[in-house]
């Protein structure tokens, strides 16, 4: 089995052709036109200009995919929800009209299962083990879910995809991870995109005790839901160089790095705890992080560290994450993935 498809939810005009072989969820074509060049200068994603630039790039996208390989395709996938609505309606729209033309069947994806699924973009679905908890974070989500091959009682599943039902089991009051270190960042005087300027300045320094962050964990609901909170996160950072500006201290270089450590140290913290704790709880066989979260190399490594002594019901808990960075961004590889899951 073989589609064309299309993501436009947000700020990456992104097209591919995927396709199903013995298993492996195959990338054939993958291009993408990203906007952060047009959006840096307002300092963040402006709809009106991304769903425009949506509009202006995507043809050209669907020429360098090629007719000859749109004619070879059995369906078309698209992001359907959530995210920019206009962004969507571009995308929407243009597999609408493919649809038409070429009479192929649409399908319709939901995002947040597209960046779930990312974990099987060059691999099969016997490499995943159930139950699995999967964490997605970005800048506007921060989300637990579980994924597993029998009903849970008395809980209707957010999602269901071939054999498994999938619940959303975590989320965030406030903040979402993602957005606190893109409003750190700014703080910071980092660069748009935000996020990534953490990491690196957090990789120039290392832990210096006049900069230190409280954790803040929320107690865990009766029902097995697993709340997040970022806002107070944030919010220490906005506190301490409040404080400092008062006393007239000038940030150096240092200073900024010390502190993008710290606040690194103090999410990442947060999520690893949580994620172990809900495997724990939903005796989970493997854990997942998909999305920008799953580009984070320190939570990789913290995860890695933690989960070589952790094992659920005697047996090893494995981790899992997307094969390339690429693929923990928004891409077509993703939709096209569930859009297969769907036959």
């Amino acid at each position: 089995m073989k589609t064309l498809a299309i993501e436009t939810s947000c700020d990456d005009t992104s097209l591919g052709i995927i396709s199903q072989q013995e298993g492996v969820f195959t990338v054939e074509k993958l291009i993408a036109y990203s906007q952060i060049k047009e959006h840096n200068q307002y300092g963040g994603v402006l709809p009106e200009i991304a769903s425009r630039l949506h509009s202006e790039k995507i043809v050209a996208l669907l020429q360098k995919i090629g007719r000859k390989e749109i004619e070879d395709v059995d369906f078309i996938s698209v992001t359907a929800e959530p995210w920019l609505p206009w962004s969507l309606i571009v995308g929407k729209s243009a597999a609408t009209l493919l649809s038409a033309y070429f009479q192929k069947p649409l399908k319709n994806i939901h995002h947040i299962l597209g960046h779930m699924f990312s974990l099987l973009i060059e691999r099969k679905k016997s490499d995943l083990s159930f139950p699995l908890v999967v964490l997605t974070a970005s800048g506007g989500h921060n989300d637990l879910y579980l994924m597993q091959t029998e009903p849970l009682e008395e809980r209707i599943p957010t999602f269901r995809l071939q054999d498994l039902f999938i619940y959303k089991i975590g989320y965030t009051l406030d903040d979402a991870s993602g957005e606190s270190f893109d409003k750190v960042s700014k703080m910071l005087w980092g660069p748009y995109p935000w996020g990534p300027r953490i990491s690196e300045q957090a990789s120039k320094s290392q832990w210096n005790e006049q900069f230190a962050f409280k954790r803040i964990f929320l107690p865990l609901k009766d029902d097995g839901l697993f709340e997040f909170s970022f806002s107070g996160m944030k919010s220490q950072v906005s506190i301490l160089l409040e404080k400092l500006h008062k006393e007239g201290k000038e940030l150096t270089e240092t200073d900024i790095q010390d502190i993008a450590y710290e606040f690194q140290e103090a999410t990442i913290e947060t999520l690893w705890k949580r994620l172990l704790k809900a495997a724990q709880w939903y005796g989970a066989k493997m854990i997942g992080m998909a999305w920008g979260v799953s580009a984070n190399e320190r939570l990789i490594q913290y995860l890695q560290t933690a989960i070589a002594w952790k094992k659920i019901d005697d047996e090893p808990l494995q981790l899992i994450y997307p094969k390339k960075k690429l693929y923990s961004t928004d891409n077509a590889a993703m939709i096209g993935v569930v859009g297969l899951m769907s036959e």
